[in-house]
């Protein structure tokens, strides 16, 4: 089985490709179709999308909105760990490595909605990632008029992921050697 890769592809791409393959699947192995069906206001916009690939297959697909001093992540999609075509698992996960990876340590705010498991299980998910729900702090890590936005949509289900610089944590620590 050859390994996942990733590629960077516009808006538009990302949903062509995600729905050529879920309907793929579906002829292939009878599994229900999983449209990309994104219905978000305009402020939620997202001009950076990457896919997870693997046998030819898009498994997964994640987008994001860099505003500098934070970024806005959302979209994401992946198949799930027992899809019938065996490559499900990780998929999320590595997306959502990927987007940190690329945008860096600052905040990172998203809201939590799912569409395939119990919205619970999802945000719980989301907090063994990293993020931080409806933290209080938030007006202190991005601009307030977007937490009142992502409040009003979700609720408290909405986070930041916050990134802390190895040097930080070194810094903080002082061991005996660093001193």
């Amino acid at each position: 089985m050859a390994k996942p890769t990733f590629e960077e592809v516009s808006t538009e791409e990302a949903i062509q490709r995600w729905n050529d393959s879920t309907e793929k699947f579906a002829n292939i192995l009878g599994t229900p179709l999983d449209p990309f069906d994104r219905q978000t206001p305009d402020w939620y916009d997202l001009d950076n999308w990457v896919l997870r690939i693997n046998n030819g297959f898009v498994v997964g697909m994640a987008g994001w909105k860099d505003y500098g001093d934070f970024a806005v992540l959302g979209g994401m999609k992946a198949i799930e760990k027992d899809h019938p075509s065996g490559l499900g698992g990780g998929n999320a996960k590595a997306l959502l490595d990927y987007r940190k990876q690329k945008i860096g340590s600052k905040p990172k705010i998203a809201g939590l909605r799912s569409s395939k498991m119990p919205q619970e299980a999802w945000v719980d998910y989301n907090v063994a990632q990293g993020f931080e729900m409806a933290p209080e702090d938030a007006k202190e890590q991005v601009p307030f008029g977007l937490v009142d936005k992502f409040t009003e949509r979700y609720g408290d289900d909405w986070g930041i992921l916050k990134t802390t610089p190895w040097w930080s944590i070194v810094k903080n620590y002082e061991p005996e050697w660093l001193i």
